[in-house]
């Protein structure tokens, strides 16, 4: 029987049953769990909340350093803002986070380690310029080249290696966090419908909901509450769309795929041709003043600006997709602040533990460098990694 399994002792349900929580807000007003000398056995050393890059590299360098690991996901997948979606054609396109620029050399090392391989963005063709609704795009060439690549078979493709080299059973799904508890022998986690141990936690909740969603007792000081309350979450404001067609007309008609424009709904656009050359997609950033409007209106505009910039052959797509990352309630709190970018990115409250030593807080935006890439998820890993290396020697 996997380990997440025996550890589960607060309820009483048919194993087989699936939970799949509609809101955080189902359970703001619930009574928390009581796990008091509920928890068989020996605690595990570890348990980090949240499946995404950052928890799973963490989850691996910690397994293979020898220590017993559980991770704790509240959606019914891995990857968090690593999302890649598969249409109704079988396109996978890329909901959340996608590009690998030259600099991400720490994670160009986990890469390799895992045995991933990148792929040019393709900027072959002349890239357009979108000044306004009524007036034609500009073209220009930019040679062909780019800086940005992309994953071989999808982004997800690197949090999927991850979950599979650190096992399935490694990975509880569906567990919404609510409150995180320090005990004598480390901390206790309370979810929605079960309790865990560890001698220590690690949460790569994004901070700003982290703050919103998660009781700590005792509870974490005004100074710490307050840094990590005003943390700019990456991708939080963001909305991304794909769109997918029988064929790539734009690269036919010798354009990139690649579109800027100032009157949306596509605002910044990229070709997102599959791997394997077989599927054909338009992903990119959208004016998320789109996103309170009908489905069917959004995917008409995005058509209609299509067809302004590409002509009639963008008419007809097989399939539209998007995702306003302010809805996703596993992102951002509900109605939350909007802070300017970076903020609070790295600050020094995420670089020392909470809750007596048995809490660390760690994700992308708690990293002193590139915090809020996938670079940045994958330094603040490796950073708390140490940290916790050092913590158990020191035992």
């Amino acid at each position: 029987m996997p380990l997440s399994k025996l550890l589960k002792t607060c309820f009483s349900k048919d194993s087989n049953v699936k939970i799949h929580p509609s809101s955080t807000e189902e359970y703001s007003n619930q009574p928390l769990a009581d796990c008091t000398s509920k928890m068989p056995g020996t605690p595990l050393d570890v348990i980090i909340i949240g499946a995404g890059l950052t928890g799973l590299s963490l989850a691996r360098l910690l397994i293979d350093n020898g220590q017993s690991v559980l991770v704790l996901e509240a959606r019914d997948r891995i990857g968090g803002r690593i999302h890649t979606h598969e249409t109704t054609d079988g396109a996978e396109v890329e909901m959340g986070a996608t590009w690998f620029f030259p600099h991400f050399s720490n994670l160009h090392k986990h890469m390799k380690s895992t045995g991933l391989t990148l792929m040019e963005q393709y900027m072959k063709g002349y890239t357009l310029q979108e000044s306004g609704p009524n007036s034609p795009p500009r073209k220009f060439y930019e040679g062909g080249s780019s800086d940005m690549f992309r994953i071989k078979g999808g982004t997800s493709n690197l949090v999927r290696t991850l979950y599979n080299k650190i096992g399935h059973d490694k990975v509880e799904l569906n567990q919404v966090v609510k409150e995180i508890k320090k005990v004598e022998e480390g901390a206790e986690v309370v979810t929605n419908d079960s309790c865990f141990k560890a001698k220590r936690v690690v949460t790569t909740i994004p901070p700003q909901l982290l703050a919103n969603s998660v009781q700590f007792t005792p509870a974490l000081s005004n100074d710490v509450k307050q840094i990590i309350s005003n943390t700019h979450t990456w991708m939080g404001g963001s909305m991304k769309g794909a769109i997918t067609y029988s064929k790539p007309f734009w690269k036919d008609n010798g354009n990139s795929g690649a579109l800027y424009s100032y009157s949306g709904p596509f605002v910044q656009m990229y070709d997102q041709t599959s791997t394997d050359g077989k599927k054909f997609a338009l992903v990119g950033f959208m004016d998320e003043s789109i996103a309170t409007l009908p489905y069917k209106e959004r995917k008409q505009r995005v058509v209609s600006q299509l067809v302004r910039v590409f002509g009639d052959e963008a008419r007809e797509p097989l399939d539209y997709k998007d995702t306003y990352w302010a809805d996703e309630e596993f992102t951002m709190p509900k109605n939350a602040a909007r802070l300017s970018a970076h903020r609070n990115n790295g600050h020094q409250v995420y670089r020392t533990p909470h809750l007596g030593g048995a809490l660390y807080i760690a994700g992308t935006e708690t990293s002193s460098r590139a915090g809020g890439y996938m670079e940045g998820a994958v330094n603040s890993a490796d950073f708390v990694f140490q940290q916790l290396k050092d913590d158990f020697k020191s035992k």
